[in-house]
């Protein structure tokens, strides 16, 4: 029985190179039914050029003027033809169980989404950490889907980012899902968010930190934007708009619960920056970055 097509999208932005080794370790992969749509945003290096090298019938290169992941994340989106979509950035990495598990998990009746753990590698530092490989929270007696989710959110990281998952291509052009291009932070979460709230099927954790982050990278632009609390408290304007005009108690206790996590992770941000003193008080207080610096020690 033939695997379903897989439609993997990768922007590519200065990271030719990287993209090669990531492109290179898909087509050798387990999975072989899949599509490699790889999308050079208006890349002013020879990155372009490099996809271009790489030869197989299973790889798609397009070029683009720069518009950001987002717009190309769109563009990958209109030329996808797979049962199933996943999103990999060009900077980060899967281990070789990534797709196979992933389809399996998804492949099952009434799943709409299927998301792995996570290990984070401190690209500067040449150090590794697995985030989320606890087995999947269970919904609760009456708690309702939204009320779940932003528990979820509170609690676990694994639903924020769109790369260590796979979707259902036929719900995200059903209802035509694309990335916000007018945000450059968090513009994957409110994706993921916009999808569960049109597929309301099962969500699937798989217990395996099999999809590998890379931070700290020269290319990454996720950092600069997470110092800035504007962009926070967008995205937590959006989750206001996305639970609707009459949530439920729980709903708004768990959406305190999500804008707490969010303040602490802002105020680490700032803390971790490779900013000077004067730079980073200007997005939090002394107090709070002392506080935060504190928070960052006992984390590491």
């Amino acid at each position: 029985m033939k695997k379903p097509l897989i439609s993997v999208i990768i922007p590519v932005y200065n990271t030719g190179h990287k993209a090669s080794k990531l492109i290179k370790f898909l087509l050798a992969g387990k999975y072989e039914n899949l599509e490699i749509i790889a999308i050079d945003d208006g890349s002013k290096d020879d990155s372009f050029k490099i996809l271009k090298s790489i030869k197989s019938p299973k790889l798609k290169i397009f070029q683009k003027d720069n518009g950001g992941a987002a717009s190309a994340r769109n563009y990958g989106i209109q030329k996808a033809t797979g049962e199933y979509i996943s999103f990999i950035d060009s900077d980060d990495f899967i281990k070789e169980d990534f797709l196979p598990q992933l389809v399996a998990a998804i492949s099952k009746k009434d799943v709409s989404l299927a998301m792995t753990g996570v290990e984070y590698y401190r690209v500067k530092d040449n150090i590794s950490f697995s985030a989320y490989p606890n087995p999947q929270p269970p919904r609760q007696k009456g708690e309702s889907y939204k009320a779940y989710i932003l528990r979820l959110m509170s609690i676990d990281g694994r639903l924020y980012s769109v790369t260590n998952k796979i979707f259902r291509a036929s719900i995200i052009k059903k209802h035509h899902l694309t990335f916000d291009i007018s945000m450059d932070f968090a513009e994957d979460t409110k994706f993921v968010l916009e999808y569960l709230a049109v597929a309301t099927g099962k969500i699937i954790w798989l217990p395996e930190n099999l999809f590998i982050y890379n931070y700290g990278t020269t290319t990454s632009t996720v950092t600069k934007s997470s110092l800035n609390w504007a962009n926070w408290q967008k995205s937590y304007d959006f989750l206001n708009t996305w639970l609707g005009p009459d949530p439920s108690r729980s709903e708004q206790k768990n959406l305190k619960k999500v804008l707490l996590r969010w303040k602490i992770s802002h105020k680490l941000a700032v803390a971790r920056a490779n900013l000077p003193l004067h730079q980073k008080l200007k997005y939090i207080n002394l107090p709070q970055l002392i506080l935060a610096k504190i928070a960052v020690l006992f984390r590491r």
